[in-house]
């Protein structure tokens, strides 16, 4: 009976760990100064230079908004894995997330960029602003809506730019939108180095593709995305040669670095609930001292392990 308690509780502390490291969404990146994160009604602001931000996990309905020269990166553990790029003055919420990798995300105000592996069956990510929504299965591409903050009667202007891939990009003009009228929907395809632009002064104005705008191609290739995704094709735009090669500098000590930081904080995790566990094994069944102090040593060897690799990860440039 003891022996089947200690393995129950072993079992917990398992899945407890499994559940730690599968988070569906949670920052991966981080620079600047600062961001705030809304989440469940509350406000909390965040300073990259002391607060340990990476990993944060995030939850459908999550806001981030990002102060003026910071940048942050979630990374979207569903399905086949995907990255985006949170640019600095930026409004964006997590509207839903999926398991199969899909999910719907809301730009509020201010620049993104999405790099998404090849999602399943008929999954999809679907970006939205302010009047177009863009639809993608496995691509690299942006999307920007700005206006002035300070006037709500001033005109809105989306843009949404394809780096690698295709991107279906569907203009609307009433409030809500759901995501069977946009399967349904008769979308404009978008391919790679091109973009469309809209403006809220001209609803009626039909979607014409035209090569990415320069500023735009130097913007992500002064800021480009730092966390790994394995599957993610090399960037190729048309027009551009020599800026494409550089927006895709996603490097080996890029990965390690994240995969140190998540191992990490797993680890860590999982060493202290196996020394918990130990604890109250000795608490409960005293007279198997054996079971305990095994339990107790091998948590605390974890522990140290996942304390090693958090220090190894932070001189990792």
């Amino acid at each position: 009976m003891k022996k089947t308690a200690v393995a129950s509780l072993l079992l917990v502390v398992l899945v407890s760990g499994v559940l730690f490291a599968s988070d569906p969404a949670y920052i991966s990146y981080a620079e600047g100064n600062g961001f705030v994160l809304v989440s469940d009604g509350s406000s909390t602001a965040f300073d990259i230079g002391t607060d340990d931000v990476i990993g944060t996990p995030l939850k459908e309905g999550d806001t981030i908004l990002t102060d003026d020269g910071s940048f942050i990166e979630i990374y979207l553990a569903s399905g086949n894995g995907g990255v985006v790029k949170i640019a600095e003055n930026t409004t964006f919420t997590l509207m839903s997330l999926e398991s199969d990798g899909g999910g719907v995300f809301k730009v509020v105000y201010g620049r993104i960029r999405v790099k998404v592996a090849s999602l399943l069956g008929s999954s999809r990510i679907w970006i939205t602003g302010h009047d177009t929504v863009a639809g993608v299965r496995g691509t690299d591409f942006g999307y920007d809506l700005f206006y002035d903050r300070t006037d709500d009667a001033s005109v809105k202007t989306s843009a949404v730019y394809v780096f690698d891939g295709e991107v279906d990009v569907v203009k609307y003009a009433k409030a809500a939108i759901s995501k069977t009228d946009l399967m349904n929907g008769d979308p404009f395809i978008l391919t790679a180095g091109k973009m469309v632009t809209t403006s809220s002064d001209k609803p009626e104005e039909k979607l014409r593709a035209k090569n990415i705008d320069r500023d735009i191609l130097d913007y992500w290739a002064a800021v480009p995305i730092v966390t790994a995704l394995s599957d993610t094709p090399v960037m190729q735009v048309e027009d551009a040669p020599e800026v494409s090669g550089s927006l895709n500098l996603d490097t080996d000590a890029a990965r390690l670095k994240r995969d140190m930081e998540v191992g990490g904080k797993f680890a860590f995790a999982t060493g202290v609930a196996l020394m918990t566990t130990g604890a109250l094994v000795k608490v409960f069944a005293p007279d198997n001292t054996g079971v305990p102090l095994g339990i107790f040593l091998v948590g605390a060897g974890t522990t140290l392990g996942g304390t090693g690799m958090l220090i190894y990860s932070t001189n990792l440039d």
